[in-house]
């Protein structure tokens, strides 16, 4: 336990430990929770439920505190710079576990009674919910947010994602931040989409043009294929329909996009083949955009030598 004040769950009840004594020191309150719905298996409802119980408790040690120590100021508290794994989206593949980092900025109060950030995806947190997430530093009681100046504070808050244990393809696309922040300021925040982000399965896009060497005037073919993760098999599988954009440059050029196609189906999922005749050096590639589900990739080039 560190020199914050903790808050426990217990068969959903709430036991306040040491608010007052810690508020009047000016210290920020911080938040000891049970382990969340990834860790315990507990279902995104429980896993809501702790972190509306963490927000109640942070509000009512802001109420308990001192009459000295609420002279708040008269703005409203301000929660800016949100963002995942540095802007607005994480990719997992097939096996490894990856961390997604959320951060956020506030300010409007000198005093920080808790701030938490949780990830979810549904419509809506009522009726609507599917997944419901609370971070690393959420589950282990410690505090996400460290002071940064007089009036503002700098938070992060980690996840971690297991492809083989914690995700399926459905949740692929749209992701949100619910976030909550209880400061010594007028108004605090408490949002269900402090931003709205995706989690992607992660891509790979394989290319090559041969033959090579090539004689001036043959055909040259260019070969591709476009996989992604697949979170219900744990292997990569061809994505298919996708447009993707065949680049070409010269030896010491940029590359530059000089036609643009869809991947193919059935047997051929994720296949791109297309031709050209052989005038000079040039290299080629495949580059696909990206989709609210899958990231962006380009091919590693492959150049020809035209004899």
């Amino acid at each position: 336990m560190s020199q914050h004040s903790r808050k426990r769950l217990t068969s959903g009840r709430k036991t306040l430990l040491g608010v007052s004594a810690l508020a009047a020191s000016g210290l920020a309150v911080g938040l000891l929770v049970t382990p969340s719905a990834v860790a315990e298996g507990t279902g995104a409802a429980e896993a809501q439920k702790q972190s509306d119980a963490a927000a109640a408790d942070a509000s009512a040690a802001k109420t308990a505190a001192p009459k000295t120590l609420t002279a708040r100021s008269a703005g409203p508290t301000v929660v800016s710079g949100v963002t995942v794994n540095g802007s607005d989206s994480a990719a997992v593949g097939t096996k490894n576990t990856q961390t997604i980092t959320v951060k956020w900025n506030l300010s409007g109060g000198t005093t920080l009674y808790g701030s938490h950030a949780s990830i979810w995806r549904g419509t809506d947190r009522g009726s609507g919910l599917e997944r419901f997430i609370n971070s690393e530093q959420f589950d282990a009681g410690t505090d996400p947010c460290v002071r940064s100046g007089d009036a503002t504070f700098s938070c992060t808050a980690t996840f971690k994602m297991d492809p083989r244990s914690d995700l399926k393809n459905e949740d692929a696309g749209a992701w949100k931040i619910r976030l909550w922040a209880v400061t010594d300021s007028v108004t605090d925040v408490d949002t269900d989409n402090a931003r709205t982000w995706y989690l992607k399965r992660w891509s790979r896009l394989s290319n090559n043009a041969a033959p090579e060497p090539v004689a001036k005037g043959r055909t040259i073919t260019i070969t591709g294929k476009l996989e992604r993760a697949n979170w219900d098999t744990y292997k990569y599988a061809g994505y298919t329909r996708q447009i993707v954009r065949l680049q070409e440059r010269s030896l010491t050029g940029s590359y530059a996009t000089t036609s643009s196609h869809r991947t193919g189906t059935g047997s051929q999922a994720g296949v791109e083949k297309k031709t050209r005749t052989a005038t000079t050096d040039r290299c080629y590639r495949y580059k696909f955009e990206g989709t609210s589900t899958t990231p962006p990739v380009s091919g590693t080039g492959d150049c020809v030598d035209v004899r």
